[in-house]
C-alpha cells in the first residue's frame, strides 16, 4: 500500500510540469571540434536553475555563454549572434556587480574531458515563459574554446565558438 501510494505521488509531481518549468539545449559541436554538452534549465523555489554538462579535450577550461540568435549554424557559430544582454550590462562573471544575463562563467574538463557547471538564478534574470523578455526559450548557448577572463568586453576574451544548442521548452501543456 505504502510503494502504492509513493508511486501515485511521483507520477503526480512529474504530471504537473508544464513548459514554463523546464528547457533544455543539445549543444553539439561546431566544425568538427569534438565538444558537445547539454544544458537544462528548470524553475525551481530558489530560482531558475541551469545545470550545464560538456564533454571535450581533456583537462582544459571552456566557457558558456547564452548567446541571443535562436539558431546554430555549426560551421563557426555566427548565426547565435552574440551575447545575450537584455539588461545592457558589461560583461563580466555571473553574480558579480555587472553582467550579462548570458554570462554563464568557465568549464572545467577533468582528465576525461568532462564537466559541469551549475546556477540558480536567484535575482530573476530568466524567465522559462516564451513570451517574457527575460526568457531563455529560443535563445542559444555557445561552449567557447577558452577561458572568459571575465573583463574583456564585450566576450571575455573566450576564443572561439565550439558548440550551439537552442534552448527550447521540455514538457507540453496538457
Amino acid at each position: 500500500m505504502l510503494k502504492r501510494l509513493l508511486l501515485i505521488a511521483v507520477v503526480t509531481a512529474f504530471s504537473c510540469e508544464t513548459k514554463k518549468e523546464r528547457a533544455s539545449a543539445n549543444i553539439v559541436e561546431i566544425s568538427n571540434s569534438g565538444v558537445s554538452g547539454k544544458a537544462i534549465f528548470k524553475k525551481t523555489s530558489k530560482g531558475t536553475k541551469l545545470t550545464v554538462t560538456v564533454t571535450g579535450k581533456k583537462n582544459t577550461t571552456v566557457a558558456a555563454h547564452i548567446h541571443g540568435g535562436n539558431k546554430c549554424d555549426y560551421v563557426d557559430g555566427s548565426a547565435a549572434m552574440g551575447h545575450w544582454n537584455p539588461t545592457g550590462e558589461a560583461h563580466g562573471y555571473w553574480g558579480t556587480k555587472s553582467f550579462h544575463s548570458g554570462d554563464l562563467g568557465n568549464i572545467k574538463l577533468n582528465s576525461e574531458g568532462s564537466g559541469k557547471l551549475t546556477i540558480v538564478d536567484k535575482k530573476k534574470r530568466w524567465s522559462l515563459e516564451k513570451k517574457s523578455k527575460k526568457s531563455v526559450i529560443r535563445k542559444t548557448i555557445i561552449i567557447h574554446s577558452g577561458y572568459d577572463d571575465g573583463t574583456s568586453q564585450p566576450t571575455g576574451n573566450s576564443g572561439e565558438r565550439v558548440a550551439c544548442g537552442v534552448i527550447t521548452p521540455v514538457f507540453f501543456d496538457k
